[in-house]
């Protein structure tokens, strides 16, 4: 693809370069929040969260902005956006557009090549000492071990020795058969955590913390942050590690099988690799936490009809009657009464492909939701008609202690077509 260039450091000339490389897709909010933020840039003034939410996204003049996220999510989606188009379209373009973090408003970067070394090349200096250095080895080493691990017992796993057993009837089920009509690969990927390492000013660059953060999910997002923030690039750096939670071994266990056809290849990758080549070649199958969804979440957030509440991960609000589901782990009257909750949804990708996500918001969760689909009965619960393939659900297992009823199909709808 020939890489377009842009001559002089314009901003009108970078935003009809992106207008015109269709990166903002078919979004209506993402071009009205890009539009907006343009049109601030050129009056040289900032705008506030509830201007965007009203101005530019056309919200109520009552619109709540402590209880709506859709300008952060929108602003974040932008921002990622912006990146990628740099990274495919303008790699020798001198200057870029950006969105800083934690701020609403665009600005026109330098990306000189002196810049760039000395951001780099410093933080390899001093964030890597010897030490830190074996340490980047041997994680990166572990990190490639469990990922040909994991493929590998994904291959074990899958051996299906009843041709006409219940998996067979699984496969040929709303949720499962649009994955497994066609010859595209399947890509399953498991919701992991990127952990980072800090150091101290007087630590010498030894590793005193590990560090996760809902807002850097890979290595590609550290690095971006730390283009941003030079200043912390000696006390922030990658080790190649990240962490799984316990229940997706159990859903690989029992999801294998189902997808384990002579025509279909599968390969199992981590959420911090995933990357939007893969997002389009592949059918995508999610197993992991809500909250891992990573460069996925973009992908579910902009077609579901639920959205995350003010108690973060634990909450998902439906969008069009405002009935909060929330996960617990028991408090008040009856502390060892818990409720376990589960997100699962069904979709067409960005290129056809099928994206399913199968997410639990904690391991409970997960653990049963998975039971549900990979049992013919349960499965069926799913009021789903033959020709409604796009779809999404929430589960609700109850518990008692260290007991978990099977989950209940609590809520479910027809996702919404895109912007």
């Amino acid at each position: 693809m020939t890489t377009i260039f842009v001559p002089e450091p314009s901003i009108e000339n970078h935003a009809a370069q992106i207008r015109a490389s269709g990166i903002l897709a078919r979004s209506m909010h993402l071009h009205r929040v890009f539009e907006y933020l343009y049109q601030c840039y050129t009056q040289n003034r900032t705008p506030k969260e509830l201007e965007i939410a009203i101005e530019g996204m056309g919200r109520e003049n009552d619109f709540d902005v402590s209880q709506d996220a859709v300008v952060r999510v929108y602003v974040h989606k932008l921002r990622r956006k912006l990146d990628e188009f740099y990274e495919k379209y303008g790699k020798d373009m001198p200057n870029r557009l950006k969105i800083p973090k934690g701020e609403y408003r665009l600005i026109l970067e330098s990306r000189g090549e002196q810049t760039a070394q000395l951001i780099f090349g410093e933080q390899l200096q001093h964030a890597e000492p010897v030490h830190s250095t074996s340490a980047r080895k041997i994680n990166i080493a572990l990190l490639c071990t469990v990922i040909i691990l994991l493929n590998i017992i994904f291959l074990l796993l899958s051996q299906d020795k009843q041709p006409g057993s219940e998996h067979q009837l699984l496969r040929e089920s709303q949720l499962w058969k649009p994955v497994l009509a066609d010859e595209r690969p399947v890509l399953v990927v498991v919701g992991d955590y990127f952990i980072f390492a800090e150091s101290d000013v007087n630590s010498d660059g030894k590793v005193k913390r590990l560090v996760r953060e809902f807002d850097l999910n890979s290595p590609m997002e550290l690095a971006n942050y730390l283009q941003l923030n030079p200043q912390e690039a000696e006390f922030k750096f990658d080790i190649g590690l990240s962490y799984l939670p316990t229940s997706t071994a159990y859903a690989l266990n029992k999801l294998s099988p189902i997808l384990n056809t002579p025509k279909k290849a599968v390969q199992v990758i981590l959420a911090s690799q995933l990357n939007a080549e893969a997002l389009r070649n592949s059918h995508i199958e999610y197993i992991g936490y809500l909250s891992g969804l990573g460069l996925l979440s973009d992908a579910v957030y902009d077609v579901s009809g639920f959205r995350i509440g003010s108690g973060g991960f634990d909450e998902l609000v439906d969008t069009s009657t405002g009935k909060t589901y929330v996960n617990s782990s028991g408090s008040g009257e009856h502390p060892n009464d818990s409720n376990h909750l589960a997100y699962l949804a069904s979709f067409s990708g960005p290129t056809d492909n099928r994206i399913i996500a199968i997410a639990g918001f904690r391991d409970a969760g997960l653990i049963e939701l998975t039971d549900s689909i990979t049992n013919v009965t349960s499965l069926a619960e799913l009021n789903t008609p033959e020709t409604q393939t796009n779809f999404e659900a929430i589960y609700q297992a109850n518990g008692f202690g260290q007991a978990t009823a099977p989950a209940k199909l609590v809520a479910q709808k027809p996702i919404k077509n895109r912007d």
